[in-house]
């Protein structure tokens, strides 16, 4: 084969390789990953609501890397521990939550999302959360999630 040829067909792959190299590290666009920090949100809740608050953490945690923090028992890592706190299993599920923000990293592989919680109950609690989520072989999975109660109001 002709060397110059050889050489223009080097030069091409590498070219080529180099442009998908570039695509592939183009930061997303802010607005498509908050929307699927949203949505995750969103589908969390939802089965929540259908399957109830265990049945979702087990699907939507990420025991691997996820942790939480319960007050008076401090950081709580590996699936055991966190299920203990997260063992409501009624259903439909009386949490209830509503997302109503998100932020998420150019590399669309970690995120925030906050908003309100209600627990139907007597009387209701509120207040709101925080969740930081992390991409799992292309799923968002929640990394912790802190809830705030709202102050009991004066009697």
């Amino acid at each position: 084969m002709n060397p110059i040829v050889t050489m223009m067909r080097a030069t091409a792959v590498l070219s080529f390789t180099i442009g998908l190299t570039a695509c592939a590290s183009l930061p997303i666009p802010a607005e498509q990953v908050e929307a699927e920090l949203l949505a995750a949100d969103r589908a969390y809740e939802a089965y929540n609501l259908a399957h109830g608050y265990k049945a979702a953490s087990l699907e939507y945690v990420d025991f691997e890397q996820g942790f939480m923090i319960e007050a008076g028992d401090g950081f709580l890592t590996g699936q055991k521990a966190i299920m203990a706190e997260r063992q409501l299993d009624k259903v439909p599920s009386p949490v209830h939550w509503q997302p109503v923000g998100a932020m998420g990293a150019s590399s669309a592989d970690l995120g925030i999302t906050w908003g309100s919680f209600v627990v139907d109950g007597d009387p209701d609690t509120t207040g709101d959360y925080v969740t930081v989520w992390r991409k799992v072989d292309g799923a968002w999975k929640i990394v912790t999630d802190t809830a705030v109660d709202d102050p009991a109001p004066a009697e």
